[in-house]
């Protein structure tokens, strides 16, 4: 689906795994990474064992993707250190 058409379906259901994944892959695909991370971060919070731990390992590959010296990738790393460790 679009953008718009996730966004409408997560300001529904805002803690749906699925949307979140969903729409972390879109904004991903839209060049939007720093909001990607979010909506993949927000997912691990939930539920970090979610689907085979699908979130986390879409984050670890988006890093990868985006570069592990981005900024982005750099502040999303210390967040999920933080989700996972605290």
């Amino acid at each position: 689906g679009s953008i718009n058409d996730l966004e409408k379906k997560l300001r529904q259901e805002p803690d749906n795994l699925d949307y979140l994944l969903e729409m972390a892959i879109a904004y991903f695909g839209a060049g939007k990474i720093e909001d990607s991370f979010e909506m993949l971060l927000k997912s691990i919070k939930i539920d970090k064992d979610w689907n085979e731990k699908a979130a986390r390992k879409q984050l670890l590959e988006f890093f990868s993707s985006a570069g592990i010296e981005a900024e982005e990738t750099i502040n999303a790393r210390k967040k999920l250190a933080s989700l996972l460790f605290s």
